[in-house]
């Protein structure tokens, strides 16, 4: 079987021991239910964060870091315990605190660009983690967990290979966040785990398995090549537009603001005579709610994400060249919590996945319309519920087996992962991370997984693995690719540095009542950033003062002005002085359709259009904030505001 370190071949092991939880495991032995037990035949989950290098020595990491692990498996004693089957044949975690894997490895000569720059995800990521091709069932004889931390030449990866048959993406997420949150220093966790076994999940079916247990069911010789795709938030709600056939609304065309964001948030908006300017309600009515004026022939809304796997299907499926006849299969794993009955714990440990498939020939998938694509996919997604859950149980009680990884008639695609999973949030105390990326489990021609991009805002970057031709198609498919956008960070020449929060500027260069009046005109729970004026520039660019300009009489032009401000300088993303490389430009539409032109000094500080910002980083709810020494416009609005 696969040795834990069989990854470490051109990588300098430092050191390797066990770390077990710091206080004893108080539940007892788990079963494994029937979304966990076909997972056997899986290989261990291989997913980690990519961070720039700290400013401490890595004893000094490595120490925090086995610390924080302790103190989180003290809330998650399922990882550090071990598989066991009964003399009746079921199986459960025993949770004995026998420990977890912590790998410390040395690959001085692997630097940030090294991994971000290239257009195919480089081998030397799988080496980034241990299990490397270990099976799930294995967990009877190996840990459930391993962790393994890397020193690169600038940077840190931290990887962690986790047993399927145990853990799902929310769980593996979940354990992911509180790690890091532990390691932030907290005293309690805030999502902890539900570890009850009394759903119809669990089953008395047993599962048969040969002598030695099961082995993977696709394989694992064939050429593939593996590329990260990424798509912006605005390419993907005009994609989404697209499929609900609807016209992508330009400026001028006027809804009611306040009732849009009274259904996103609940936030209170202030604003002049009950409106707010028309350029934040075209935005919020495209990239929001989603709605338009043109009619729509579907009885259903099809999402962002599903809009995005449809044009997946057909671009992959047009690059795999099948006869018209040929049926095809999209595959999409769905999490069961919410659609039982009663509904599961949010953050029930274990797995709660089923695998839903459409099928389609190749002939409809490319001669119908992207609209036609997603709907099959909405349609088979929105027809799982409670009943369809535990008519899969049932089906799978008939017949218990090992779930069928791979790409058997060489026409599937298997979208895993999610990029609701709050994988970015993963700060150790040195800044959130820089990249995610996932090692060489499971992977096969198809295999697909979806991760949020790292600016948030309903960013998606998706991991696509395919057979090398197929991947050529994919990137000369024109539908496809003009929905792809370019990351910053991957052709970035120069590693970005420590992320640096709330850097000390002039004390006046503050926050005022203007710029907190403009902040409230957003909903928190939005992902947006505001390169937002100091209450000096407020005073010296726009000549608005607290004791003059909020006057009864003044109020209103004062609002007018703000929310017309709040237009040019409001991206509809966030945007972190970390994630704008050294020496490059990078540019965004603001909500107006303003283009902001982004650049940074080496003392970390942001140019916009160039403004320099003062303080940068602060973060509201779901909004950044910079603080910026002068007010971004277009040429027209400041020529209207300049002094007589």
């Amino acid at each position: 079987m696969p040795s834990s370190t069989a990854s470490l071949q051109s990588l300098t092991l430092v050191s390797k021991c066990l770390v077990f939880p710091e206080h004893e495991s108080t539940i007892g032995d788990l079963k494994l239910s029937v979304s966990d037990l076909p997972m056997l035949s899986c290989h261990y989950i291989q997913k980690g964060c990519l961070f720039t290098r700290p400013p401490v020595q890595i004893d000094s990491i490595i120490t925090l870091l086995k610390r924080g692990l302790s103190q989180t498996l003290t809330h998650f004693p399922a990882l550090a315990g071990r598989l066991i089957t009964d003399a009746d044949g079921y199986i459960f975690i025993a949770c004995n605190d026998a420990g977890v894997d912590f790998i410390h490895a040395n690959a001085a000569h692997i630097f940030i660009r090294d991994i971000l720059s290239p257009t195919d995800v480089p081998e030397s990521i799988k080496e980034f983690f241990s299990f490397d091709g270990t099976v799930s069932y294995e967990g009877h004889f190996n840990p459930i967990l391993a962790v393994q931390v890397t020193e690169l030449a600038d940077g840190v990866f931290i990887g962690c290979a986790v047993n399927h048959a145990v853990i799902d993406g929310t769980s593996f997420w979940n354990f992911f966040n509180t790690f890091a949150e532990m390691c932030r220093g907290a005293r309690r966790i805030s999502k902890p785990p539900n570890f009850h076994r009394d759903s119809v999940l669990i089953s008395k079916a047993v599962l048969s398995l040969p002598e030695g247990g099961p082995k993977v069911t696709f394989s694992g010789d064939a050429p593939l090549r593996e590329r990260i795709f990424s798509f912006n938030r605005e390419a993907i709600q005009k994609l989404k537009a697209k499929a609900n056939k609807r016209k992508w609304i330009g400026y001028g065309d006027g809804i009611d603001a306040v009732e849009l964001m009274g259904k996103q948030s609940n936030d209170s908006l202030k604003v002049a005579d009950g409106k707010v300017t028309t350029l934040l309600e075209n935005w919020l009515r495209n990239s929001v709610l989603g709605t338009g004026t043109a009619s729509s022939n579907h009885t259903i809304e099809i999402s962002s994400f599903q809009s995005l796997c449809a044009l997946l299907w057909r671009a992959v499926t047009r690059a795999r060249k099948f006869p018209s006849s040929k049926t095809t299969t999209f595959r999409m794993a769905v999490n069961c919590r919410q659609r039982l009955e009663p509904k599961l714990d949010p953050y029930y440990f274990g797995n709660a996945i089923q695998s839903i498939p459409t099928y389609a020939a190749a002939g409809d998938v490319l001669s119908r319309d992207l609209g036609w694509c997603a709907e099959q996919l909405t349609k088979s997604v929105r027809a799982h519920n409670d009943a369809t859950v535990r008519q899969y149980v049932e089906d799978w009680e008939s017949n218990p087996q090992c779930f069928p990884l791979g790409n058997f008639d060489g026409a599937m695609i298997t979208m895993g992962s999610s990029p609701r999973f709050p994988m970015y949030d993963n700060d150790f105390g040195w800044g959130r991370p820089m990249a995610v990326r996932s090692g060489g489990a499971n992977k096969f021609d198809g295999k697909i997984s979806a991760f949020p991009g790292r600016e948030g805002g309903g960013d998606v970057d998706l991991e696509v693995v395919l057979a090398p031709e197929t991947m050529a198609g994919l990137e000369s498919d024109s539908e496809f690719m003009q929905y792809v956008s370019e990351v910053s960070t991957r052709n970035s020449a120069v590693p970005c540095l420590i992320p640096k929060r709330c850097k000390k500027g002039p004390e006046e260069e503050r926050i005022g009542k203007f710029g907190e009046m403009m902040i409230k005109m957003l909903p928190e729970d939005l992902a947006f950033t505001i390169f937002i004026p100091s209450e000096k520039a407020f005073e010296r660019n726009l000549r608005l003062q607290v004791n003059d300009s909020l006057f009864a009489e003044k109020v209103n032009d004062t609002y007018a002005i703000l929310t017309h401000i709040l237009g040019f300088l409001t991206v509809p993303r966030m945007i972190y002085s970390d994630t704008v490389p050294f020496g490059k430009e990078i540019s965004y539409d603001s909500l107006s359709g303003f283009r902001l032109y982004i650049s940074k000094d080496l003392n970390g500080m942001l140019l916009v259009n160039r403004v320099p910002s003062n303080r940068v980083d602060f973060r509201k709810g779901e909004i950044v904030l910079h603080i910026m020494n002068g007010v971004i416009m277009d040429a027209a609005f400041e020529q209207s505001v300049q002094p007589d």
